[in-house]
């Protein structure tokens, strides 16, 4: 009996390390009442600050959550000033209704950490992909974003300056 006890322990141990190690995309629309159309992706494995670029970020998006996974959005120049908590299991958007998260990151809720605001631009990220209905295709197209390029983008978008959005790498 000890034996299965322990195999039974050690198999749930085994489960939640995987699942700690996974990553996860994270998406902020321009939308403030649902989580639809243009978007800019984060996709890590948790506990980093990612920038949302102006514009975005009215409403955020947690993909494919775990149980014990948590998202939070935050207002300001980094993770610092909490403006809203989502939890998991599963797919969770949370909407503004006019009021912007400027920052959003994801975490395993056991694992939280506190953010000191004075050292937390050193965990920061920016968006990896943005994804765009392109009305010269007509298509729905998704780009790579440079490091820092996450405004330069957005830009473009706003602009509706698809050629330039075309000459990102597709993602």
């Amino acid at each position: 009996m000890y034996f299965n006890v322990k195999l039974i322990l050690l198999a749930i141990t085994s489960l939640t390390t995987v699942a700690s190690a996974e990553n996860i995309q994270y998406d902020a629309f321009a939308s403030t009442v649902e989580c639809s159309g243009a978007r800019f992706s984060c996709f890590d494995g948790g506990a980093l600050c990612c920038a949302l670029p102006p514009a975005f970020g009215f409403s955020v998006q947690f993909n494919n959550f775990a149980v014990a996974e948590q998202g939070q959005g935050y207002t300001g120049s980094t993770c610092a000033d909490f403006l809203f908590a989502l939890f998991g299991p599963g797919t969770k958007c949370w909407n503004g209704g006019g009021v912007r998260a400027t920052h959003a990151n994801w975490f395993h809720t056991s694992g939280r950490r506190t953010i000191d605001p004075h050292s937390a631009t050193s965990n920061c990220t920016t968006p990896s992909s943005f994804t765009y209905h392109d009305e010269l295709s007509r298509a729905e197209r998704t780009i790579k974003v440079p490091p820092n390029g996450a405004d330069e983008v957005a830009e473009f978008y706003t602009k509706k300056d698809f050629a330039k959005l075309a000459s990102y790498e597709t993602y």
